[in-house]
Formats: structure tokens, C-alpha cells, sequence
């Protein structure tokens, strides 16, 4: 049994501590206020909570539901289902076409090409874009004769003697 005491707060109830062991044998310490439970429930409510956790962890990560339409249960579990056959989907796409990148390309492929071919689709999803050149070093003295050049022919005198203050 616990009691919690720090300063003038004190807790009025009485607190329970269960050591027990996660999955991977590493101890987790729980703190509860439940004396009818054995430690080895509470345990368990613990790992079966966590997998819950996790599952909303992968909801996040991996379906778009930004936020949710309806309150209602029938609602929530709608869009839930909605949103779970969409990523089936886009994954299957993936399966069928073979396609080795992330699933975000697929979508925002899907969304520009939703009206042409699979076969179009495919190849376009396939395709090798051409190759960057990075980031462009600016050359300072290039910049210098640019814009002398400018000054000089007098394509910068209404900058040059505007009063409008930036």
C-alpha cells in the first residue's frame, strides 16, 4: 500500500503498487487504486490497454482521419471503416503494381490520375523522374554584374527612385 504525500497536499486515498513484466521481460510499475484485482489481472488490463494504445498510434500514422465528422458511435466507427478499406486498397494497389515506394506517393498519384487507365496509372507510378541538381550555388559576381547591368540600361529606375518604403 501507497499513500502519496507531498507538501501540504495529501492524497486521500489509499494507492496500490503492481510490479509486473511487459512482454519483453523488462519491469513496469503500475499504480492503481483497485484492491479487488490480482496483480496479474491488473497486468493484463495494462498489456491489453497498450495494444490499444498502439493501435491508435498505427490509425494515426497510417490513415488520413484528421479529425473526426460525427460523435456518435455509428459515425466514428463509419469513417473508421472507410478510412481502413481505403488503405486495404492502397495497399493492394501496391501489391498488384508492384510498386516499392510509400504508400503517400500512391495516394497522390491516385488523386491526379483517378480518371485515366491502371495501366497509365502504373506507368506514370513507375516512372524515374529526371535527376536533380540539388541546390544551385549563387555566384556573387554574377549577381553583381546582373544587376549592374540592370541599373545601368535602366530597367531598375522606377525601383530606384520610387518613395514607397519596404
Amino acid at each position: 500500500m501507497v499513500r502519496w504525500v507531498k507538501g501540504k497536499n495529501r492524497m486521500e486515498h489509499d494507492l496500490r503498487l503492481v510490479i509486473t513484466k511487459d512482454t519483453e521481460g523488462k519491469a513496469i510499475m503500475i499504480l492503481t487504486n483497485d484492491f479487488t484485482m490480482t496483480a496479474e489481472e491488473i497486468g493484463d488490463i495494462y498489456r491489453y490497454r497498450w495494444q490499444i494504445e498502439l493501435f491508435f498510434k498505427w490509425i494515426k500514422q497510417h490513415l488520413t482521419i484528421k479529425h473526426l465528422f460525427g460523435k456518435s458511435k455509428a459515425s466514428v466507427v463509419n469513417q473508421l471503416v472507410i478510412a481502413l478499406i481505403t488503405y486495404c486498397l492502397m495497399m493492394l494497389v501496391k501489391y498488384r503494381s508492384a510498386y516499392q515506394g510509400p504508400l503517400l506517393n500512391i495516394q497522390r498519384l491516385l488523386i491526379t490520375c483517378l480518371y485515366e487507365p491502371f495501366t497509365s496509372f502504373v506507368q506514370k507510378l513507375h516512372r524515374k523522374g529526371p535527376p536533380t541538381k540539388g541546390r544551385q550555388r549563387l555566384d556573387p559576381e554574377q549577381i553583381y554584374e546582373e544587376t549592374l547591368k540592370q541599373v545601368l540600361s535602366g530597367e531598375m529606375d522606377d525601383i530606384l527612385h520610387s518613395n514607397e518604403i519596404f
